[in-house]
């Protein structure tokens, strides 16, 4: 290794000493040399998409001192330029050794070296920051370098996270490194164990309307026989074989597909959590993917994931010979709950399915059961839905129920109430729990109750002096009306006091929902377990005959309902 000079300050030098200017990224800054095949403008994090879009730190750096002439007449021995980017796509969390699904978002800062000199002027973490600028290197023609990627927090004595193979460069050939695998995993001999992939950006010539996209797979993989595929928008079309984990695809020179595709898919196998579709679905904004531009298209993050952040999935699409990246986090979740009663007490329940046009999003919803999880596309406006018996089409039991705006990267609680044939409706709430608090009991309330009395409260009693008696009221969430979703949508503060039974028995609390009607204050109470994590309250049934809920656990993927063992009464 000879000099390592970083920066655009002497990129753009050499480039007007030999060959011109070159437009680049509409942000003005240049291209590397030899940027004949990129094409597109990648979208940087200013735009304020929907989708969340992240630029890398792709600004200038201050030149070396010693990057100008001395004005000696020794030239030096002949050296070869070249430019690599680092991708941090690796897994793992800071003190979290058992793989927990919901540990805070807490990752590793990495820093890249080759030999003692590091490339890039701050650590770079995973996530919304995950790509960096180019980096110039100087090499001696025909050299072999090889790059060790490093804990930032950790001491230079250290072992290494991981360390590449050698590569020779040519002249001008651009590296992006993406780091794959999880840093938990150091050193063991897993396949999950970190790894440094080395991809030249060597795509072939782009088809005219199309796009060439080589695509990596870097989200979080266990076990054998698992591989990916990147597909069309409905997942019925791959455009890649099967990509083994934390590998790339092996089709060096990009897969061609459709330039501005609505929407993307990503096959799993197995399926991916949490949806019936059992894929990944990203929606790329417009002008993102246009014709004649390559990309690298990563999948990163972990698909069990229940907080919203920056360890959910996600699609980096980076492109080839600029600087920036578009991060597509995954399009909205919504969690279909069936609240719908039957039409006289003697009747069952149907099970319901919901249609986005023709295609059926999600299936066999049971009434109070756990929800069927839908995929949807982003959409600022809202869609509208149609719901109808399992099975049947042919009958209608709810039409053109708008779903509201759509975020990327969000999941929504959908809950369709009412009684058959008479007040069916759709409620949707958008889940925003905070992420980053510990587990906590939090509520917010949807009221899926026809009938319950107008401005209805929620809460909990406390016990009396024995301890175990059913004493005062305690609202918590106030005039809750039919159809309306009642609380802070940051969630309030839920936390009864817990009675043992003394003579044994499992520790409960009481919920508690409060009324006045005809002038007269009524009160009624049901037993259940106490809550500890944010939960939605689906309050649904008969008021008369058989007032229950349902607690969503939303730190639990399926959202699975907890439900009290009777109905409430005023005893």
């Amino acid at each position: 290794m000879k000099r390592n000079v970083s920066g655009v300050w002497l990129l753009m030098t050499v480039l007007a000493l030999t060959a011109g200017t070159l437009t680049g990224c509409d942000d003005g800054e240049p291209n590397p040399p030899g940027n004949t095949d990129a094409g597109g403008t990648p979208t940087d994090a200013g735009d304020g998409l929907p989708d969340g879009g992240d630029g890398g730190d792709g600004g200038p750096v201050d030149p070396p001192a010693d990057a100008g002439t001395d004005g000696g007449t020794d030239a030096g021995p002949p050296v070869a330029k070249a430019y690599v980017r680092f991708v941090n796509a690796y897994l793992g969390l800071k003190n979290n050794p058992s793989d927990k699904a919901d540990a805070p978002w807490d990752p590793y800062k990495l820093d890249v070296y080759v030999g003692d000199t590091k490339l890039f002027p701050k650590p770079v973490e995973p996530g919304d920051e995950a790509v960096t600028a180019y980096h110039e290197l100087e090499l001696t023609p025909g050299e072999s370098v090889q790059f060790v990627v490093r804990n930032a927090e950790s001491a230079l004595t250290d072992a290494p996270v991981v360390t590449s193979d050698a590569i020779t460069l040519e002249e001008g050939e651009r590296l992006t490194l993406v780091g794959v695998g999880n840093i938990t995993y150091a050193g063991e001999d897993r396949m999950d164990k970190p790894q440094l992939l080395v991809l030249k950006e060597s795509f072939d010539a782009v088809e005219a309307g199309k796009v060439r996209v080589r695509y990596v797979t870097a989200d979080r993989v266990t076990g054998t026989n698992r591989n990916r595929r990147l597909a069309n928008e409905t997942g019925a079309t791959p455009y890649t074989t099967a990509v083994e984990p934390y590998s790339a695809d092996t089709t060096t020179g990009g897969v061609s597909i459709p330039a501005e595709p609505q929407r993307l898919a990503i096959i799993g196998s197995p399926n991916f959590t949490p949806s019936q579709s059992g894929k990944l679905f990203f929606s790329p904004p417009s002008g993102t993917l246009v014709a004649g531009s390559t990309w690298f298209a990563i999948t990163t993050g972990d698909d069990r994931r229940t907080l919203q952040d920056e360890g959910e999935p996600a699609l980096l699409l980076v492109p080839a010979g600029k600087e920036g990246t578009v991060r597509l986090k995954r399009d909205p979740l919504l969690y279909f709950f069936h609240a719908v009663n039957p039409a006289t007490a003697d009747d069952s329940p149907i099970r319901l399915q919901v249609l986005n046009g023709s295609q059926i999003i999600a299936n066999n919803m049971r009434y109070g059961a756990t929800p069927a999880i839908g995929d949807l596309p982003v959409t600022p406006t809202g869609t509208k839905l149609h719901f109808t018996p399992s099975g049947d089409n042919s009958v209608t039991v709810l039409a053109d129920a708008a779903t509201g705006p759509l975020e990327a990267g969000r999941r929504y609680l959908a809950v369709v109430s009412g009684t058959e044939g008479a007040q069916v409706r759709l409620t949707v709430v958008k889940d925003e729990f905070p992420p980053d608090a510990v587990p906590a009991p939090l509520v917010r309330l949807i009221q899926a109750s026809t009938n319950a009395p107008a401005a209805l409260d929620f809460g909990h009693f406390a016990p009396q002096a024995d301890g175990v008696t059913r004493g005062a009221f305690i609202p918590v969430i106030t005039s809750a009306e039919y159809g309306s979703v009642a609380g802070p949508s940051t969630g309030a503060s839920f936390q009864p006091q817990v009675i043992t039974p003394a003579t044994g028995g499992s520790p409960y609390v009481y919920y508690g929902v409060r009324a006045t009607v005809g002038g007269t204050v009524i009160e009624r109470s049901v037993n259940g377990w106490a809550l500890t994590t944010p939960n939605f309250v689906v309050l649904m049934g008969d008021w008369s005959t058989s007032l229950q809920f349902r607690a969503l656990n939303v730190r639990i993927n399926t959202w699975s309902p907890t439900a009290p063992e009777g109905y409430f009464s005023e005893q």
